[in-house]
């Protein structure tokens, strides 16, 4: 039996070297899967036949569909994860070895999988391919020879001499405890391993802590010496007794193996991290293996959406650079490294960087790699844009300063010229070979020295707006003349220029020179003007008070009877003066506006009296013409705030203009209240008005010719001094009209007191 066992377990190692051995990679990441794939290929002499699963459901369906050797199996899964995920498949695979992958930070995860079940563990981030080879060939061959013994033991257990035997022959340490933990048997390579003899274990505590949790104990030698192993617990019967057979290997190389690796990893990724310049590590195949973070914020990604995935997949590459990537990609497969080049990346806030790629062979481990160094030469491409548009500014600055229709001038901060164009010499009578050898005081008379200093030493360097100043200046041909001096500040390189216009203004100095002339001789008139109406109205008023006096008493028959001929005389007499003693005080009024000498009297007031009042004064000519007077809208309560006298003469002046110009229909008086003011209309059903006369509407003396109707009479001036009366409140005044169908006049008056202040008008 012993033999059997023996050759049995060569026959298996023999079979797993020669025969292709058949793995189920279980892995939802391709680019994780890509990478396992790689490294079994560049394994020394590797014969393998892998199938490749994403989800755990499909490997099932792996196990059913072919024979499989070993399992390769990730923890976090879609359709399954962590214990679980190990103990759904060890149920499927109870006779096939699996092996755990995980994360770096996963690693005490993953050691308690391996207790659930698996047969070893590798971390993602430290597979290499003789590593991962080795530890698929002992993964097989333990999990093989664990079957063997288990499938003898239940023959061999009642032959204790015979399993003594295998145990002895066994080429790991083996060592039988009792439930007590009291060593029942060693075979010599315990002994070996453990450096003691069989009589110091043999009936003695084995010292350290078993069962099926425990698999990895750490053991003290002498000369203070650490060796780690494996530990795994199979109860058997020996001896009538159920006992524990602890089959135990020596890890500690691949612990101290798996040690070194760390630090050189964590040595690599210090210096990988800490390089002040942002690089990138690719397989040959396209993989990003990995980044510093100097990538990340250059290009501003997260270093886990590009680990472990196809370049095209990521970031990295865009619409715009594709084609450039897979041409290099193509040229470094063919075993050419390209020289560097440069690539535009937009980033997420839409900012534009570029960067120049230089690439070069590296190997780590076993694999060859692709090394990517990246440079942001953002600020060297804006500098030679800068430096293009610099050359373009210049250019175009040389042709427009040439083409320019005014003298220009450039000027450094020692006021030193550096350039005039043509129209600049002929303004100055210069020639360019005189005035460059000239500072800019030198060429303005000395009577404006002052200006012109303070102008280019202090005032454009105060202001971000162009800065102005108006010199007379004596040419060299004795001519005066006026100038108008521009001048701002332009950055060219790193260096201020001023650039300076200069305006002939002579021509419209003079021409300012004779308006003022002309504007001071028609306030005069105005002036003139006013007094003298005023004063006409004053001489006016005394015979006319004489007149209507007069009349009122021949009227009254106070110097005897008159008949019907004398009464309409006098009546009439008495309209026309009190019509002339109207107009005579609208004129009155238009003068003392005109002369700043119009009080207002502000007080507030019911509305209603108000008109009541005018509609008695003005009831005759409604009954006269057959028309009637409507008021909407009109509260009993309303109150206005303005100067009662002058606001009666506005509605009185506006009704008597509605009266005028209808013949038929009526009249209405309308008072809105909005909000901070009073609105109100007067529409009448009357002639109406021609768009072509809206402009003399209110124009003093305007009148408005239509022959297609009889003469109104009226002087022109009515809704001229109304409408200065209602500005004057601080209201406004517009109308709506449509010929034959009537006119509607609006106006405004503040609720406050806007009205403006007596003697200021």
């Amino acid at each position: 039996i012993n033999i059997k066992i023996v050759l049995s377990l060569e026959i298996v190692i023999e079979k797993t070297q020669n025969l292709p051995i058949r793995i189920l990679l279980i892995e939802d990441n391709p680019g994780d899967s890509r990478l396992i794939q790689e490294m079994l290929n560049d394994a020394d002499n590797f014969n393998f036949k892998l199938s490749i699963a994403e989800n755990l459901v499909t490997g099932f369906l792996s196990f059913e569909e072919s024979e499989i050797d070993i399992v390769l199996l990730d923890l976090s899964l879609p359709d399954s994860s962590g214990f679980q995920t190990i103990i759904r498949t060890r149920e499927k695979t109870i006779n096939i070895p699996i092996i755990v992958l995980t994360s770096l930070k996963d690693e005490t995860f993953a050691r308690k999988a391996v207790q659930a079940g698996a047969q070893d563990y590798i971390i993602k981030d430290q597979i290499e391919s003789n590593s991962l080879v080795r530890s698929i060939y002992y993964a097989i061959e333990r999990n093989k020879m664990m079957l063997t013994i288990e499938s003898l033991m239940g023959t061999l257990q009642k032959n204790d001499s015979q399993l003594k035997k295998i145990i002895e022959k066994n080429a790991d340490s083996i060592i039988i405890v009792d439930k007590k933990n009291i060593v029942r048997f060693v075979n010599p390579i315990a002994e070996k391993f453990f450096k003691r003899n069989k009589e110091d274990f043999v009936g003695k505590q084995f010292g350290y802590p078993t069962g099926p949790e425990i698999k990895e104990i750490t053991i003290v030698r002498k000369l203070d010496k650490i060796a780690i192993a494996e530990i795994n617990s199979v109860e058997i019967e020996w001896e009538g007794e159920i006992v524990d057979l602890l089959t135990i290997r020596d890890v500690s190389e691949h612990r101290m193996y798996e040690l070194r690796l760390k630090e050189s990893e964590k040595r690599y990724h210090d210096l990988f991290e800490n390089s002040p310049y942002p690089f990138l590590i690719l397989s040959k195949q396209g993989v990003v293996v990995d980044c510093n973070s100097s990538l990340e914020q250059l290009i501003s990604f997260n270093k886990d959406e590009i680990i472990n995935k196809d370049y095209r997949e990521t970031p990295l590459v865009n619409s715009e650079n594709l084609e450039l990537f897979n041409k290099l990609h193509s040229e470094i497969l063919e075993g050419n490294f390209p020289n560097p080049v440069e690539v535009r990346y937009i980033k997420e806030n839409q900012s534009i960087i570029w960067v120049k790629l230089n690439f070069s062979p590296i190997n780590i481990g076993n694999q060859a790699l692709i090394y990517v160094l990246i440079e942001d030469i953002t600020a060297i491409k804006q500098s030679e844009r800068e430096v293009r548009r610099l050359e373009q500014t210049l250019h175009e600055m040389n042709a427009l300063i040439e083409d320019a229709p005014l003298a220009i001038f450039l000027i450094d901060k020692t006021c030193e010229i550096l350039r005039a164009n043509q129209k600049a010499l002929k303004l100055f009578h210069y020639q360019l070979i005189e005035i460059l050898n000239l500072m800019i005081f030198d060429l303005i008379n000395s009577d404006f020295s002052d200006t012109i200093t303070k102008h280019y030493t202090e005032d454009i360097y105060n202001s971000s707006d162009p800065v102005k100043i108006e010199i007379t200046h004596e040419r060299r041909d004795g001519i005066k003349i006026d100038l108008e001096i521009t001048s701002t500040i332009i950055a060219i390189a790193d260096n201020l220029i001023i650039q300076s216009f200069f305006s002939d203004i002579t021509e419209r100095r003079n021409s300012e020179r004779d308006r003022q002339k002309l504007l001071d001789q028609l306030i005069a008139s105005l002036e003139f003007k006013s007094k003298f109406l005023a004063t006409m109205s004053h001489e006016l008023r005394t015979p006319l008070n004489a007149i209507m006096g007069f009349t009122s008493l021949l009227l009254d028959k106070s110097y005897g009877p008159l008949n019907d001929d004398q009464i309409d005389f006098l009546t009439d007499v008495s309209s026309e003066a009190d019509h002339l003693k109207s107009l005579i005080d609208m004129i009155l009024d238009l003068s003392f506006m005109d002369m700043g000498k119009f009080e207002m009297n502000i007080e507030t007031f019911k509305l209603l009296p108000i008109l009541n009042e005018i509609g008695s004064i003005v009831n005759h000519l409604f009954i006269k013409k057959g028309i009637k007077l409507n008021l909407i809208d009109i509260e009993e309560n309303t109150r206005i705030k303005a100067d009662p006298l002058r606001f009666k003469q506005i509605l009185y002046n506006l009704i008597d203009n509605a009266i005028k110009f209808t013949e038929q229909g009526q009249i209405s008086l309308r008072c809105d209240d909005r909000d901070n003011l009073w609105e109100f209309q007067i529409q009448d059903t009357g002639i109406g008005i021609a768009k072509d006369d809206y402009d003399i509407v209110f124009k003093e003396f305007g009148r408005i010719e239509n022959d297609k109707r009889k003469p109104v009479s009226g002087s022109g001036i009515g809704l001229a001094l109304t409408k200065r009366l209602i500005e004057l409140h601080g209201g406004e005044i517009w109308f709506e009209s449509e010929v034959g169908k009537g006119t509607t006049f609006f106006f405004s008056i503040p609720k406050e007191n806007n009205a403006i202040p007596k003697n200021s008008a």
